[in-house]
């Protein structure tokens, strides 16, 4: 087999992308690549004596594509002609078809494929050493008797792939889910669809048993026990409709809240692998500000300034870890899963240019609004009321009071198509100002990818370093990422813009779980 060239730019690049959501713990075990600190959702661990690292992570920084099979639970992973297969659970794996027997099975934990440490240099030819004291792991590919020492004390140009500038996790999920089963899902478990469906059946019954009361419909002031029973009557009919559509209009609280924390989710994924690059970038400089130090190229200020820049990048993760976990539990929680439970996420929203007429939506929502209707048909009985308002019945309201009940009703009704047309318009306006941002970014990344393709140029001619290669493409990946973060937020916002009733609803629907 090839045994693997010294570690290039764009395995370096991959290795940080792949890099852990989650920095090392007290006792955890340490892997060094290539003269770099690993970080990976799940630390290696010992099982049954022998060490096990993450198969992605370490393969990816040493040259080699990974893909994961998710129906079959296999890994293949491929360099130049050889191409080896791993079966999750299994204690052989395969190296151009032929057989490997592994020192454990691999295993998946948080994520992450788990494989025997030492099949890192059968299979790559990787030179790896295990140091017990300090629980390091140290891997190095070498070539022509160099090794990667020599890379850590020099700022010349050496050769280097193309750059990679796509992110990917280190993460192999046994689940995925997509928004519809998501939204499936948090309406079979909710408490508050459940209740609101017995309400609908406790409204349907009493409104039977009043309806049996009523022997005519009053057209007028008559038989106050007539004109009673029909007011009843009317109310009970007005609980059971409004029980109907409340249950719809809970749903669709529940469809917008599922997408609020869908979208949420993936904006807090892109927020950890962004901070995960911007550690890297961290390390990268304070390994030149070492080497210029050691030369006399610096002072000892220059170390300590990146020094700190590094710690405020790990804080970053750390914070971006967390915000992650949150996101994941507030899905979780919404649609029945364990706190601890973990999916890909299937469906990620594209740009389109939103184009939609504002007063024809304005239009729209304020005759298909619940609450627009509910109100209407509180005007309506209070008009009833007042129609049937009885003159010679001892104690009654005042007539000009039951007047100004229908009044209150009317502005009641006119508040609320208010409050509707202002959220559409408020929503629209802010589509159109993040559609803006987009168009900007946009705009910004065609400089960074042609600023990133002149460093890679310039790198090869040997008239620019590693770290300016991988800065500028760190540039377009954060740009790629705020673009992707603009478009999930507005197709967020377009179900408000749509439905702007859902944000009312969606507070309902998430209340009770």
């Amino acid at each position: 087999m090839k045994r693997f060239g010294v570690a290039v730019l764009s395995t370096l690049v991959l290795s940080s992308a792949f890099a852990s959501l989650a920095g090392a713990q007290p006792g955890d075990i340490k892997v060094i690549i290539n003269g770099v600190t690993q970080q990976y959702t799940q630390s290696p661990v010992v099982s049954q004596n022998t060490t096990l690292v993450p198969l992605r992570g370490v393969f990816e920084s040493l040259g080699a594509k990974v893909d994961w099979i998710s129906k079959a639970k296999k890994v293949t992973a491929s360099k130049n002609d050889d191409t080896l297969t791993l079966n999750v659970g299994s204690k052989l794996a395969y190296k151009n078809s032929n057989p490997v027997q592994l020192d454990a099975a691999t295993q998946i934990q948080k994520g992450q494929v788990l494989v025997p440490l030492r099949f890192v240099s059968q299979s790559l030819g990787a030179k790896v050493n295990w140091d017990q004291a300090t629980r390091t792991v140290t891997i190095s590919n070498q070539a022509n008797g160099s090794t990667t020492d020599d890379q850590t004390n020099s700022l010349s140009s050496k050769p280097l792939a193309t750059p990679v500038t796509q992110v990917t996790y280190d993460t192999y999920y046994n689940d995925s889910l997509t928004y519809d089963d998501a939204v499936k899902l948090a309406i079979a478990d909710s408490t508050t669809i459940k209740t609101v469906e017995t309400n609908i059946d406790q409204t349907r019954k009493i409104m039977q048993e009043t309806g049996k009361n009523i022997d005519y419909v009053p057209l007028e002031a008559g038989v106050e026990a007539s004109d009673k029973a029909y007011k009843g009557y009317a109310q009970t009919n007005l609980n059971y409709e409004t029980a109907k559509k409340n249950l719809e209009m809970t749903k669709e609280g529940i469809e917008y809240n599922v997408k609020d924390l869908y979208n949420k989710l993936l904006q807090k994924q892109n927020a950890v692998k962004l901070a995960a690059l911007n550690i890297e970038d961290a390390e990268r400089k304070l390994k030149v500000a070492q080497i210029k130090r050691d030369n006399q190229m610096s002072s000892d200020y220059e170390v300590t300034q990146a020094t700190n820049l590094v710690t405020q990048n790990q804080a970053a993760l750390d914070k971006a870890k967390k915000d992650l976990d949150s996101a994941f539990l507030a899905l979780n929680q919404l649609i029945g899963y364990k706190p601890e439970q973990r999916y890909e996420l299937k469906d990620k929203p594209v740009y389109s240019e939103f184009k939609s007429n504002v007063e024809t939506t304005v239009s729209q929502v304020l005759t298909s609004s619940t609450a627009i209707w509910l109100s209407e048909q509180k005007v309506d009985l209070a008009e009833l009321s007042l129609k049937l308002y009885n003159f010679s019945t001892p104690g009654n309201t005042p007539y000009e009071a039951e007047q100004l009940n229908v009044e209150k009703a009317q502005l009641a009704t006119e508040g609320t198509k208010r409050q509707l047309e202002e959220a559409v318009r408020n929503a629209y306006n802010t589509i159109k100002g993040l559609e803006s941002q987009y168009s900007q970014i946009q705009a910004g990344l065609v400089s960074a990818r042609s600023a990133a393709d002149m460093a890679k140029k310039q790198f090869d001619v040997g008239l620019a370093t590693e770290l300016q290669v991988y800065e500028a493409n760190l540039k377009v990946t954060t740009a790629e990422q705020q673009a992707e973060d603009l478009v999930t937020s507005i197709d967020t916002l377009k179900m408000a813009y749509e439905k702007p009733w859902v944000l009312q609803g969606a507070a309902s629907g998430a209340g009770v779980q």
